[in-house]
């Protein structure tokens, strides 16, 4: 496992490409929170909707976690799986 550098805008995660700048980092995050998130209503009658843009800006947030494959992550979370299930079935039994 590695630590990766991330950036989570309204609430999704991205990682950012590993040679990027700290420089380079502050300019994304600062151009990102200028953005408006955009929403919208739906018109039940018509069966369309209407956008509007929002009166918040993004969130943004710079993290560093550990990433791990997708596949060791597949294992890791069978095995909690089985783990949980096998401690569920022991109550019962009990």
């Amino acid at each position: 496992m590695k630590t990766t550098k991330l950036i989570t805008i309204n609430g999704n995660r991205f990682v950012l490409p590993e040679g990027m700048t700290t420089k380079d980092i502050q300019s994304l995050a600062g151009l990102l929170f200028s953005l408006t998130p955009v929403d919208y209503s739906y018109l039940i009658d018509s069966g369309r909707s209407v956008y509007y843009a929002t009166s918040r800006s993004a969130e943004v947030r710079l993290e560093h976690i550990e990433l791990v494959s997708e596949a060791e992550a597949d294992a890791q979370a069978k095995a909690s799986r089985e783990a949980y299930e096998a401690k569920k079935a022991a109550k019962t039994e009990a």
